[in-house]
C-alpha cells in the first residue's frame, strides 16, 4: 500500500460527488485515466482533478487501471474555472462537466505542443477589468486593432456574444482580415467542428474564438484577451442547463485565472457592472460621454395603444406609419421583446404588404449555419425584418430607415426584480440606434406611455435611471447589494405545487437565520408554472459558508420521499 497514492477523479456522469482511486501511475491534474466503476467494475474514462496525496482510509479503494492521456484534454486553467463554477453556482463538479461537454471529447487525441508551451509561455501581469462604452459599429475596429498587436505570437483570444446572430455578424466583419485564425463556437457549430476547435485550443494554436456563452469553458492554454460584447445582455444568463451560470461573470473569473485583460463592452452597461465601477473593481471608460447624449425628439413617435383601434397586435396608427414608410421605398425593422408575438406580427404584415419581401427571426435554434450565412448575404433584399432580442444588435449591415418597437412595457407583467432594468435597456438601445443617423426614425407602441422611466429614457438620462434603480434595489435588498439565490420548485399539479411551495418557504425561513427569505409564489416561466423562493444573503460576510449550508440542506430535502414528484433547482444570481 505504501507504493500507492490517492487521486480524486471526475466520472463523466451526472453524479453528485467526486470519486477516489489509488494509483502508482504518473498523472497530473487534467490527465484522462481508465478506472473501474460501479458494481460490475465497468472500465470508463475519468478526469484527474487532484494532485497525488496520501491519507488514511478505512474502506476498500479501487485502483486506476491505466493512463489514457497524460497531457489530458482539459487545461489546468479550465479546471480551475470549472471548480470555481461548481462552488459558486452550487452544482457538483461531475454534473457541471456532464452538462457542459460532449462525451466525444474523451475520444480526442492531442499533441505534445503544450509541453513546449509550459517552458515558453509568457503570462501577462495584467488582470484589468475594463467597462467600455462603445457602439456596435465600432466593434470591428476595436477587436482588430488589439489583435494585430500580438498576431505574430502564439496567443488566444475570446470574443463572447449573446447569440448566434451576433457571432455570425462579428465573424463576417473580421473574416477578411483575421479569417485564418478566427472560428465560431455556437449552437450552429457541428460537433465535429467543436472538437476541432477544442483540439486547436488545447494544443496552444493561435486562435480567435467568437462564441456564445458556452465558449467560456473551452480549454484555453494561453489566453491573451477576453472581449464581452453587450455585457448587459440577459442572454448571457443560462436558464436551461443544470448549471445556471452567467457567462459574463464566468468570463471575468476566467480573466483572473489566466491573468489576462477583459473588456466588457456595452452601449448601456448593466447595473451590476456600474456598481462594480463605483466600488473600483472595474475600470470605467467613457471618454466620448456616450451615456450623456441628447435625443432628437423629432425622430421618435410614441403611440399609446389605449383607446386605439387594433389590428392584431398593432394599432391602425402604427400600420399607417409603416405604409407611408413602404411607399417611400424605406426598409423597416419591427422589434418585439417577446418571441411569441413575432408570428402574429408577421402574419399581419404579410396580409397588408403582399408585394414586399419580409422575413422573421423567431429564434436561432432552428436555423442552420448555411441559412445564417445566406441571411446576411441577402439581408438587404428584404424590405421588413421582424424579430426579437436577437435582431436589434445584429443588423448593422441592414440599411433600414424605420425602427418599430412593439409593446416593450409588457415586461412589467412578469414578476422580476430586473423588469425596470430590462425595460430601460431596450428603450435606451433603440433610441441610440436612430440617434446618430439622419435617415432613421423610431416608433414605439406602448400600453402605457405615462410610465415614469419613459421620460428618462427619451432624454437618454442613463445615469438618473441607474441611480433610481440602485436606490430601489438597496431598499428592497436586491443585487447588487445582496447576493440572491432563487429556489425553483416544479410539479405537475398547480394547487399541490403551491401548497408544497408554501411549506418549503416556511421551512427555509426557520432554518436559514443568516439570510432573509421572500415568498415569490407561483410564476409563469415560459410554458410552465413554477414556485419561486428568494434567499437574500450578505455579499461578503460568511457568503461561501452560507451558500454551502443552503446547498447541503436542499440536497437533503431532495432525497425526501415527499419531494419525489417535484424538481427543486438552485439558481444563483437569477
Amino acid at each position: 500500500m505504501k507504493d500507492f497514492f490517492f487521486l480524486d477523479v471526475i466520472i463523466n456522469l451526472p453524479l453528485d460527488s467526486l470519486y477516489t482511486y489509488k494509483s502508482n501511475l504518473n498523472t497530473k491534474i487534467g490527465s484522462i485515466v481508465k478506472v473501474p466503476f460501479g458494481n460490475n467494475n465497468e472500465i470508463i474514462d475519468a478526469v484527474v482533478i487532484s494532485k497525488p496525496y496520501t491519507a488514511k482510509r478505512n474502506y476498500y479503494i479501487k485502483k486506476v487501471v491505466s493512463v489514457k492521456n497524460y497531457e489530458g484534454l482539459f487545461s489546468y486553467n479550465q479546471i480551475q474555472l470549472l471548480l470555481w463554477a461548481s462552488e459558486y453556482y452550487l452544482v457538483s463538479l461531475p454534473k457541471v462537466l456532464n452538462s457542459l461537454f460532449s462525451k466525444k471529447i474523451f475520444d480526442l487525441k492531442n499533441s505534445d505542443e503544450r509541453i513546449e508551451r509550459v517552458k515558453t509561455q509568457i503570462i501577462s501581469n495584467k488582470s484589468n477589468i475594463n467597462l467600455i462604452i462603445s457602439y456596435s459599429k465600432d466593434l470591428k475596429k476595436q477587436i482588430t486593432e488589439y489583435i494585430k498587436v500580438s498576431k505574430k505570437s502564439k496567443s488566444q483570444y475570446l470574443v463572447l456574444t449573446p447569440n448566434s446572430y451576433q457571432c455570425q455578424d462579428i465573424y463576417n466583419k473580421l473574416s477578411k482580415t483575421l479569417q485564418e485564425i478566427t472560428y465560431i463556437y455556437d449552437s450552429k457549430t457541428t460537433t465535429k467542428d467543436k472538437l476541432d476547435i477544442w483540439r486547436r485550443v488545447i494544443n496552444n494554436k493561435n486562435i480567435l474564438i467568437i462564441g456564445i456563452k458556452s465558449a467560456v469553458f473551452l480549454p484555453f492554454t494561453n489566453l491573451n484577451k477576453i472581449i464581452v460584447i453587450n455585457e448587459h445582455d440577459y442572454l448571457y444568463k443560462e436558464t436551461d442547463r443544470v448549471i445556471r451560470y452567467n457567462a459574463r461573470d464566468c468570463a471575468i473569473m476566467l480573466s483572473k485565472i489566466n491573468k489576462c485583460e477583459i473588456d466588457l463592452i456595452s452601449e448601456s452597461p448593466s447595473i451590476e457592472s456600474m456598481y462594480n465601477c463605483e466600488k473600483r473593481k472595474f475600470i470605467f471608460h467613457d471618454n466620448m460621454k456616450k451615456l450623456s447624449l441628447k435625443t432628437d425628439l423629432n425622430k421618435i413617435s410614441i403611440v399609446n395603444k389605449t383607446n386605439k383601434k387594433l389590428k392584431g397586435l398593432l394599432t391602425e396608427e402604427v400600420i399607417e406609419k409603416i405604409k407611408v414608410s413602404i411607399r417611400n421605398g424605406e426598409k423597416i425593422i419591427i422589434y418585439t421583446p417577446y418571441s411569441k408575438d413575432i408570428e402574429p406580427i408577421e402574419s399581419l404584415i404579410n396580409s397588408y404588404f403582399k408585394e414586399i419581401k419580409s422575413i422573421s427571426i423567431k429564434n436561432s435554434i432552428s436555423i442552420t449555419r448555411n441559412q445564417l450565412i445566406k441571411f446576411y448575404l441577402d439581408i438587404n433584399k428584404n424590405n421588413i425584418i421582424i424579430g426579437n432580442h436577437s435582431v436589434i444588435d445584429s443588423l448593422e449591415t441592414f440599411r433600414y430607415n424605420l425602427l418599430v418597437l412593439i409593446n416593450p412595457d409588457k415586461i412589467f407583467s412578469n414578476t422580476n426584480y430586473k423588469s425596470n432594468e430590462i425595460y430601460f435597456q431596450i428603450l435606451f438601445k433603440t433610441f441610440k440606434k436612430v440617434r446618430n443617423e439622419k435617415s432613421k426614425k423610431l416608433i414605439i407602441q406602448l400600453s402605457n406611455s405615462d410610465y415614469g422611466n419613459l421620460n428618462d429614457n427619451i432624454r437618454l438620462n442613463y445615469h438618473d435611471i441607474i441611480k433610481k434603480e440602485m436606490f430601489e434595489r438597496k431598499v428592497f435588498n436586491y443585487p447588487p447589494y445582496k447576493r440572491l439565490i432563487c429556489l425553483e420548485l416544479k410539479g405537475k399539479s398547480v394547487s399541490e405545487l403551491e401548497l408544497k411551495g408554501k411549506k418549503l418557504y416556511e421551512e427555509m425561513t426557520k432554518k436559514f437565520k443568516f439570510c432573509s427569505a421572500s415568498d415569490i409564489g407561483l410564476v409563469k416561466n415560459k410554458k410552465k408554472i413554477i414556485y419561486k423562493i428568494f434567499l437574500k444573503l450578505d455579499r461578503i460576510k460568511n457568503l461561501k459558508r452560507n451558500k454551502k449550508t443552503i446547498y447541503e440542506e436542499i440536497r437533503m430535502i431532495k432525497t425526501r420521499k415527499s419531494f419525489s414528484n417535484y424538481l427543486l433547482t438552485i439558481d444563483i444570481d437569477p
